[in-house]
């Protein structure tokens, strides 16, 4: 396999994690309606984005000095968001 089809196979798995993430997230919402699902669901929806743009077109976002930074912060808002959530319904089992 080339670096090329590598590359394309890779950013196509990477994708299809973020919307596998985010129908779960989705999915676990509808059920217990948590802001603290809700606040993970915007920061893997807004973590998708980059992913897709990064697909798309790998050279605009390397133009942006702040993408690493706003990249790393969605990803501590779906942690945060799922941290949230594990806290609300252990506390609701307890």
């Amino acid at each position: 396999m080339d670096q090329h089809a590598m590359l394309t196979v890779l950013a196509i798995a990477s994708v299809l994690s973020s919307v596998l993430i985010l129908v779960a997230l989705f999915l676990l919402w509808s059920k217990s309606q948590s802001s603290w699902l809700l606040l993970a669901l915007l920061g893997e929806g807004v973590s998708l984005l980059f992913r897709f743009a990064l697909a798309v077109a790998p050279a605009v976002l390397g133009a942006i000095p702040m993408m690493p930074l706003i990249w790393s912060i969605t990803g501590l808002l779906v942690a945060a968001g799922l941290l949230g959530f594990a806290l609300e319904v252990s506390k609701r089992q307890a």
